[in-house]
């Protein structure tokens, strides 16, 4: 699993690398995901439906959207990958199956069936088909399954953390033996 040099040094393996990356990537994610809730929407549901086409100019070129989709895949592939070298040793399996859970419950499975409905309704077709009245429906609806999204991404991050420092804390003890 994990072998020392001959100064004594841990050389990762890349069970561990993958739990590392698996974790970083769930915590980048949680991140954005505070960093649009306290930073962006405050802003793009300040005054809607007013506030969702400045909005939508300010994020022509780059958006959440342009963002979350490549990260959000690569935790689904990297997860997957850090649930199969983990397999044998159950606690960190455990810790890392809950984490990818919770994020295939409250990223993808939430986003595709909630979320997006009504990311098209404000930002893809907006007042060109909607009145005013579903616009700010919409918006309210969405702002208040997303913090149901945001503790399910804080949690998910937490399992990963806690499962890599369960892998570190294997590893080491079976360097010990």
């Amino acid at each position: 699993m994990m072998n020392f040099d001959k100064n004594g040094r841990v050389i990762f393996t890349i069970p561990v690398v993958t739990g590392m990356i698996y974790c970083w990537i769930q915590t980048v994610i949680t991140g954005a995901l505070l960093f649009d809730t306290f930073v962006l929407y405050p802003n793009i549901f300040s005054d809607v439906p007013k506030s969702l086409s400045t909005s939508m100019a300010f994020l022509s070129h780059a958006s959440p959207g342009s963002f979350f989709p490549p990260l959000g895949a690569s935790s689904l592939v990297i997860g997957l990958a850090a649930l199969w070298f983990w397999r044998g040793q159950r606690q960190v399996f455990y810790y890392f199956l809950t984490c990818f859970l919770l994020v295939v419950a409250f990223d993808f499975i939430a986003s595709a069936l909630y979320f997006w409905p009504r990311n098209a309704i404000m930002f893809t077709e907006g007042m060109k088909v909607h009145d005013a009245q579903t616009l700010i429906t919409a918006a309210g609806e969405f702002r208040s399954l997303h913090w149901v999204r945001v503790a399910g991404s804080i949690a998910a991050s937490f399992c990963a953390m806690t499962g890599l420092v369960a892998a570190v804390q294997h590893v080491i003890r079976n360097c010990q033996d």
